[in-house]
C-alpha cells in the first residue's frame, strides 16, 4: 500500500505543481514588462508631436506606421498592442487635422484687425515738410518723432535661407551665421538673429503702424519669447536683429516649396 501511494505521488506531482500559482518574482517581471512599453509608448507618441509641429510629412507618415503596426498587431492577435496602436492612430489623426485646420484659419484676419479706441482726425500737413514714398528704405524719418526706419519691405524667404537688413536693403544668406537677422528653416521655423535670440508674439495686436511702441513694450516688459516659431501665414512677430536693432515682421504667406512672404520693418535706435 505505501508502495502504491509513493507511485501516485510521483505521477500526480509535476500536475501539482504546475497548478500552482506563479511565483511573485514572475509576476513582478510581467507587470514592468508592461510598465516599460507604456513609457515608450508615451515616450514615443511625445517625439512624434514634436515632430509633427514642426513638419505636416510626419503625420503622413505616423499614420502609414501606425496603421501598419495595428495591422501587423491584429494578425498575430496581439489584441492590447492593436489596441494602443489603434489609439495612437486616431490621437495623431485628429491631431493632424487641427494642425491643419490651425493653418488655414492662422491669422489672415489678424492682418487685417485695426486697434479700438478713440480716433482723431488728421493734423493738417506741413507745407515745408518734405515728403518720403512709402516702403523706401534707408533712414527715412517716420511721422510723430519716430525712430527713423532702416529698412521696410516684403522680402522672400526659401527653405533653409537667411536674410540680413541691417544695412538697408535685402541680403540673402545661405548659413544661419551671426549676420543674419532672419533664417527660415526647414518645416517654417522661422528664427532669429543669433545674437538677439528673442521673438516676441504679436500677433492680432494691431496693424504695422503703432507696432514700434507695441514691440519696445514687450522687451522692456521682459515679456515672454522664443527663439524661433512656426509661421503659416499671417502671424505677427518683434524682434531684434544682429546689430541690435528692434524690427517687426508680419508673415504674409506660405510661397514655394517650404518658403514664406515676409513684410519686415526695421528701425534705428
Amino acid at each position: 500500500m505505501a508502495t502504491l501511494s509513493r507511485c501516485v505521488s510521483r505521477r500526480y506531482a509535476p500536475v501539482l505543481v504546475e497548478n500552482e500559482a506563479p511565483a511573485p518574482a514572475t509576476r513582478l517581471k510581467e507587470h514592468s514588462g508592461v510598465a516599460a512599453n507604456l513609457v515608450s509608448a508615451v515616450a514615443g507618441l511625445v517625439a512624434l508631436v514634436q515632430a509633427v509641429r514642426s513638419d505636416p510629412l510626419w503625420i503622413v507618415l505616423g499614420l502609414v506606421a501606425l496603421a501598419a503596426l495595428a495591422a501587423y498587431q491584429l494578425w498575430r492577435r496581439r489584441w492590447r498592442t492593436a489596441g494602443l496602436a489603434a489609439v495612437a492612430l486616431l490621437v495623431l489623426g485628429v491631431a493632424g487635422w487641427a494642425l491643419n485646420q490651425d493653418r488655414r484659419d492662422a491669422a489672415p484676419a489678424a492682418a487685417t484687425t485695426t486697434p479700438t479706441g478713440p480716433t482723431t482726425a488728421p493734423a493738417a500737413p506741413d507745407p515745408t515738410a518734405a515728403t518720403t514714398p512709402a516702403g523706401a528704405t534707408g533712414a527715412a524719418a517716420s511721422a510723430g518723432g519716430a525712430a527713423p526706419v532702416v529698412f521696410s519691405d516684403v522680402v522672400q524667404l526659401d527653405k533653409k535661407t537667411g536674410v540680413d537688413v541691417d544695412g538697408g536693403r535685402p541680403v540673402k544668406r545661405y548659413a544661419q551665421d551671426a549676420t543674419v537677422d532672419l533664417y527660415l528653416d526647414w518645416g517654417y521655423i522661422l528664427y532669429s538673429s543669433a545674437r538677439h535670440s528673442a521673438m516676441y508674439d504679436d500677433t492680432s495686436a494691431g496693424p504695422e503702424e503703432g507696432a514700434q511702441a507695441r514691440c519696445a513694450t514687450y522687451r522692456e516688459g521682459r515679456r515672454t519669447s522664443a527663439p524661433h516659431h512656426y509661421v503659416g501665414g499671417g502671424q505677427q512677430y518683434c524682434f531684434t536683429t544682429s546689430e541690435g536693432r528692434p524690427g517687426w515682421l508680419q508673415v504674409v504667406n506660405q510661397a514655394g516649396e517650404g518658403g514664406a512672404l515676409v513684410k519686415v520693418t526695421v528701425w534705428r535706435e
